[in-house]
Formats: structure tokens, sequence, C-alpha cells
């Protein structure tokens, strides 16, 4: 008779465990998909940055959401996102960048390693 009364209690307390179990589940699956979330924009961003996009604000025409990061780091759903963009928004694709200091295109003799003094500039001029 005394194991039946104390069933109750297991009940309760198996119920209570589950709960707290339950709860700590959950806990761990938002953080889970807290990290899947920062690791699938950084690994779209270095994909972007692969096919020749280097400006993250790009990502604001994906749509993270769908992509997905394997267990081997691989990124499912970005490439066909990839390829509706360079599609729809070829501009952003293959643009050369420029290099600052090219624009001058002149002959000139090298410079040297130090400033002339004004003697020497002066004995030029005489010297022609």
């Amino acid at each position: 008779m005394e194991d039946t009364q104390d069933r109750p209690n297991d009940i309760e307390a198996m119920q209570s465990a589950l709960q707290k179990a339950n709860a700590e589940a959950q806990k761990h699956r938002e953080q889970r998909n807290t990290y899947k979330g920062l690791a699938t924009r950084l690994a779209a961003e270095k994909a972007l940055s692969e096919a020749g996009l280097s400006n993250a604000k790009v990502t604001k025409y994906l749509d993270l959401s769908q992509v997905t990061v394997t267990d081997t780091g691989e990124l499912e759903g970005l490439t066909e996102q990839l390829d509706a963009l360079r599609e729809d928004l070829p501009e952003l694709f293959g643009v050369n960048k420029r290099v600052s200091g090219g624009g001058d295109a002149a002959d000139k003799p090298p410079v040297s390693g130090r400033p002339k003094s004004s003697a020497e500039l002066i004995a030029k001029q005489m010297n022609g």
C-alpha cells in the first residue's frame, strides 16, 4: 500500500524534471539559432566577397532565412540566390576597382631620395 502512495510524488517529480529539461532545451535551441544566424550571415558575406562583391550591404538582397549551413560548413541555398542576384543586378559583379595614383601617365624623371639644396638648384640653373 505504501508503494501506491509514493507514486504521485514520483510522477510529480518526473513532471517537474521534464519541465526543467524542456525549458533548458528551449534555451539551448534559442542560443543555437542565434549563433546559426550569425554564422550564416558571416559565411554569406564571405561567399559574396569571393563572388566579387566587397560591399556587405548587398546581403539585404538575399533571404538568409532560406540559407542553411551544413555540418561541413557549406552554405545551401546561397548559390541559387547569388545566381539570381547576378542576373538581376549584373552591375554589382565584376566591376574593376580604380587604383588611385594611376591617372598621371606623363614621363617624369625618377624622384631622388632627398630634396635638393638651394645651392644645388642654383648650380643646375647655371649649368643648364
